[in-house]
C-alpha cells in the first residue's frame, strides 16, 4: 500500500524522478540521491510498510536475497572487491526515510578511503 507523503512511493509512481539501476514488480533499486560512496544504491520494497516488522518472514527473506543478488550484481559490473548491505530502522537507527524495508547497497573497493566503522 503507497503512503502519498512517502519520497520511495512518489519515486514508485514515477511522481519523482530517479535514476532506475533494477526494477521488477516487487522490487526498485535506484542510485543514490546524495552518495556516500560512488554507485551506492538504495533498494526498498515497492510495499510500504512504516516497520520492518510488519513484513512477513517470507517476504523479509525474498527482500534480503534480492537485495544480495543486485549487490553481486553491480560488484561484478564494477569489478568492486566487496560490498556493504545497510538496513537503518528508525529514527535511531538513523532511517531518514519511513519506508521500510530499504537497504543501502555501497560496493566497495580496498583502496576506496571509506570506513564504516568508526574505532
Amino acid at each position: 500500500m503507497a503512503n502519498d507523503d512517502c519520497i520511495f512511493c512518489k519515486i514508485i509512481k514515477n511522481e519523482i524522478p530517479s535514476k532506475k539501476y533494477y526494477a521488477d514488480n516487487e522490487y526498485l533499486a535506484i542510485f543514490d540521491i546524495n552518495p556516500i560512496i560512488n554507485n551506492h544504491l538504495v533498494f526498498f520494497s515497492k510495499n510500504h510498510y512504516e516497520n520492518i516488522n510488519e513484513m512477513s518472514d517470507e517476504e523479509w527473506k525474498n527482500f534480503m536475497n534480492k537485495a544480495r543478488e543486485i549487490a553481486e550484481k553491480i560488484k561484478q559490473e564494477l569489478k568492486a572487491d566487496g560490498y556493504n548491505l545497510l538496513i537503518n530502522d528508525g529514527e535511531a537507527g538513523e532511517s531518514l526515510v519511513k519506508h521500510r524495508p530499504h537497504c543501502h547497497i555501497l560496493p566497495r573497493f580496498l583502496d576506496d578511503g571509506f570506513k564504516m566503522d568508526p574505532r
